[in-house]
Formats: C-alpha cells, structure tokens, sequence
C-alpha cells in the first residue's frame, strides 16, 4: 500500500521542485550568472549569487502562472542585465557590496523601473527592460500599480 501525501505543503514543495526543473531548462546557464557580472570574481561572485537567490523565487512564479517559455527567458534576459548593472554598481560603491540583496535590488528598481541599462540597444528594448524591472518591483514589495 502507498501512503498519499495528506499535507498541502507536500503538493506544493512537488510543485516548486517540477517549477525549478522548468527555471533549469528555460535557463540553463543561470548558475553561471553570477561569473559572467564578475569583473573582480572574489568579491562579485557572493554579491551575484545572492542576486540570483532573490531572482529566482520571482522567475519560478512566473512558471507557476504559467507563463509561456518565451516569457520566463524574455524575463530571465532582462533580469541578468538588472544583475550585470548592479553588479556595476557595487564595483564603485563598497558600502553596497555589503548590502543584503534584496536590499540592494531594491535601492536601483522601483514602480518606474530598473537602473540605467547602459548596453540596451536602444529606448524600445530599455523601455522593456524597465516594465520587467518595475514587475520584479511589484513581485518583491508585494504591490501593484
């Protein structure tokens, strides 16, 4: 006889673990993330990995609402350009390095959108940019406009 998961929080955790094994197919490199920002990798490595930590709960909600594989890369894209700008920014900021990540995501993004992309190729993609930074916004503050 097999014993049937009674617990609501088991279906969820089965859930999380198909949602991070579709994160892992849609994006497959995003361990490397951290790395590919680092330009000093002792010191931008740990702060990427923390920013990759707070990413990753947001782009498994978008799995978990469905959201087409398309979405979630398109996402994923403009989430390592937000990464690779704050990872910019703790390179000429010390005091931020030591931030936590949320706390520093949240210093850069707001309702209006992320930091200056300075490799967008032109308004069009930043403006994208933005309306992705302005949902992680929402995501992590628990609000919407």
């Amino acid at each position: 006889m097999t014993k049937r998961a009674t617990s609501s929080g088991q279906g969820s955790l089965k859930a999380s673990a198909e949602a991070l094994a579709t994160l892992k197919t849609y994006c497959k490199d995003i361990d490397r993330w951290p790395q590919s920002w680092a330009g000093f990798p002792d010191l931008d490595v740990p702060v990427g990995e923390r920013l990759v930590a707070e990413f990753t709960p947001f782009l498994l909600a978008l799995i978990s609402e469905r959201r087409t594989k398309k979405t979630v890369k398109k996402y994923a894209d403009y989430l390592w350009a937000l990464g690779g700008e704050l990872i910019r920014h703790v390179s000429t900021d010390e005091k931020a390095r030591k931030l936590p990540a949320r706390t520093l995501i949240l210093k850069h993004i707001d309702e209006t959108g992320g930091p200056l992309w300075r490799h967008a190729r032109d308004e069009q993609e930043h403006a994208v940019y933005d309306a992705v930074c302005r949902r992680f916004y929402q995501f992590l503050t628990g609000t919407k406009s």
